[in-house]
């Protein structure tokens, strides 16, 4: 089967003067989300690098604390309004910044919605579960019969990707828009955990069209 066309977005014109988005969190963490979002969407944003689960994590420091009470990543600072929580923090500034990536219909919106909260819901919890136990944890920490659960439903809800794409060119209609940003940037995870997505071939030709598209080969850069 040929390799799927990379659907490029139109870029905007940056016709802001000034940096006033601040992203804060290591880009080999969720914030690669946010960090891929803005070179979709030429969005200029300042990069804080905060670390996570390290020792003496900034994520920990008081000053920190004091935009994400959760100490993890990421957190935006736009202009003064600080955000956490990787999704919400896309839909925001997609919207704000009229991303091309946004749908155009107020059903489009709806399957963008859809499949945000799906790969949330479903496939991420478990995706992170299967992570550690793979590859997080030091050896002696793993549980096999844990990671063969967390195996078990990553496998099942991949499908559910999987049917879908048998079906449909992209997630969101027909061309890749906020719905397919939403479940690449999630999914892509499993690129890292080099995982086989052997059996899921759409979804593994779609995932490989997702990540070759220039905006993510920018961010990619920024994980080292």
């Amino acid at each position: 089967m040929p390799p799927l066309p990379i659907a490029r977005a139109s870029r905007l014109p940056d016709t802001r003067t000034d940096t006033v988005l601040k992203i804060y969190g290591q880009a080999r963490s969720r914030a690669f989300r946010v960090l891929w979002l803005c070179k979709e969407s030429n969005i200029p944003f300042e990069h804080d690098p905060v670390s996570v689960n390290v020792p003496n994590a900034k994520a920990k420091e008081d000053w920190y604390l004091k935009l994400n009470p959760n100490a993890r990543v990421p957190t935006i600072d736009d202009d003064g309004f600080v955000m956490w929580e990787s999704a919400a923090i896309n839909l925001y500034l997609a919207r704000k910044y009229k991303s091309p990536l946004w749908p155009s219909t107020p059903q489009g919106e709806g399957r963008m919605l859809q499949w945000a909260f799906f790969i949330a819901n479903d496939i991420e919890q478990a995706m992170v579960g299967l992570l550690q136990q793979r590859v997080a944890l030091p050896a002696d920490k793993r549980n096999a019969a844990l990671e063969a659960e967390y195996d078990a439903k990553v496998q099942d809800r991949l499908k559910v990707l999987e049917d879908h794409l048998a079906a449909n060119r992209f997630f969101g209609g027909d061309r890749w828009d906020m719905a397919d940003f939403m479940v690449a940037s999630v999914v892509f995870t499993f690129t890292g955990m080099k995982y086989d997505l052997s059996k899921w071939p759409k979804l593994e030709a779609w995932l490989k069209a997702s990540a070759e598209r220039p905006a993510a080969q920018e961010a990619i850069k920024l994980r080292g």
